[in-house]
């Protein structure tokens, strides 16, 4: 995938014209589960206080409103994650293996260390790298996944939104607070 950089954007542009073969995908899974808004009712909530906290160490700002995805849809996100691992062995270490090379493709994307991570220059680009994600989610699903017909457009938007949320919230995107100071 190439980058293209334009004087004065406040965000790099992807152009990506690559071809691939489309195969199944655990991101791809996850995102059917929760299309079918079939899991059972686990109560694995987090605690608000450790959201805010999370929030304030990255310095998110344009994307707070996906963190409130996480938090109005916690026991059903963690009860397609159970579901995940019910159809897939280890499906949601799998999944977050995923999502982690997404964000740190972001920090290399931004030229942010990782060893220790620069955490004054991923707090500038919080909200950037969380778009990024976003954007490597929904590009990995549109190149990989053989979704079920049934799937309709906005259930893979709505999952994927969920799916960014919960990697957030699980330390897999962005950093743990008190962690990185």
């Amino acid at each position: 995938m190439g980058d293209v950089f334009f004087d004065n954007n406040l965000a790099p542009i992807s152009i990506n014209n690559e071809t691939t073969i489309r195969r199944q995908s655990i991101i791809g899974k996850l995102i059917e589960i929760i299309a079918a808004d079939s899991v059972s009712n686990i109560n694995l909530k987090r605690d608000p206080a450790e959201i805010d906290l999370k929030i304030k160490h990255n310095n998110l700002n344009k994307f707070q409103w996906v963190i409130s995805e996480y938090t109005n849809n916690a026991i059903f996100i963690e009860s397609a994650i159970h579901e995940l691992n019910l159809a897939i062995m280890n499906g949601s270490t799998k999944f977050k293996r995923q999502m982690k090379q997404f964000y740190l493709e972001s920090l290399d994307k931004f030229n942010i260390e990782t060893k220790p991570v620069n955490m004054d220059k991923l707090r500038v680009n919080s909200d950037n790298i969380v778009q990024d994600v976003i954007d490597k989610t929904r590009n990995f699903l549109n190149k990989s996944v053989l979704l079920d017909d049934a799937i309709y457009q906005e259930d893979v938007e709505y999952g994927i939104t969920l799916i960014t949320s919960y990697s957030i919230i699980e330390c897999v995107v962005l950093e743990t607070p008190n962690v990185n100071d």
